[in-house]
């Protein structure tokens, strides 16, 4: 139950930004439930949007705009372990997350911070805009997603957020069908997600959507050209677990 959190080097103490396509949120609350079964108190929130989540998965929801919420939410984790906060409801489906200072303000609250700090509308492979991602500067790990089930899919909106970056920087034209070394480019491009690594932050790529062998066989390809300049590569299913993993990131500290 805890492959995922080992496999991506946290311990007790970080602050974990997750950013790029392919299933951020799933991977948070992965993460928060691994968390968990090795007793550590989790907090959640993102720094762009998010939907509304059963409690189930994301525990008590605080919304700081709805008014002070410190009091219940140090109870919340003394109780249950787990929290999510964000900043205001939007409309009913949708919230918007906390500036980057307010979640530092709130690390100290819970043994695990986890950070969604990108958006990608669902696609499956992205490059942030000049704006983007929004990560804390005192973050300790940024794990860039990319889902493997845009191989063999076309360049096209429909699988890919911010498409004409994705172009320009692959040389690739839209609707092409997108093969490993799109995705590596993508992920590798020096104006992409590797600039917006703050520098006490080790930086990690985990590719999801890894659910059988040919997928598997892919993200080994994939991971040599990766490694460096990330620290590590991992592929797995963020629902399911069951990650590989390519150069071992140490933990910054103990579980």
């Amino acid at each position: 139950m805890t492959e995922l959190f080992g496999a991506l080097g946290l311990a007790r103490g970080d602050l974990v930004a997750l950013v790029g396509a392919g299933g951020k949120t799933t991977l948070v609350y992965r993460l928060a439930a691994e968390a968990r079964a090795l007793g550590l108190s989790v907090l959640a929130t993102t720094t762009t949007h998010m939907g509304t989540l059963p409690e189930a998965v994301t525990g008590p929801l605080f919304v700081e705009a709805d008014g002070e919420i410190d009091a219940a939410l140090e109870a919340a984790l003394r109780r249950e372990g787990r929290a999510t906060v964000l900043g205001r409801r939007i409309r009913e489906d949708k919230l918007e997350g906390l500036a980057p200072e307010r979640v530092e303000a709130l690390r100290h609250r819970a043994d695990l911070v986890l950070v969604e700090a990108d958006g990608a509308r669902g696609r499956s492979l992205k490059l942030p805009a000049a704006h983007e991602p929004v990560v804390p500067s005192r973050t300790t790990h940024v794990v860039v997603l990319a889902a493997l089930d845009v191989l063999g899919k076309p360049l096209a909106e429909d699988h890919v957020h911010r498409l004409e970056l994705v172009t320009r920087v692959t040389g690739c034209r839209a609707g092409s069908p997108i093969d490993e070394s799109v995705l590596a480019a993508a992920l590798l491009h020096p104006e992409g997600y590797l600039s917006r690594i703050p520098a006490t932050a080790r930086a990690g790529v985990f590719l999801n959507k890894a659910e059988d062998p040919a997928a598997m066989a892919a993200a080994e390809r994939i991971a040599r050209s990766l490694v460096p300049p990330y620290a590590f590569v991992a592929a797995g299913s963020a629902r399911e677990g069951k990650p590989r993993l390519w150069a071992i990131p140490p933990a910054s500290g103990e579980v």
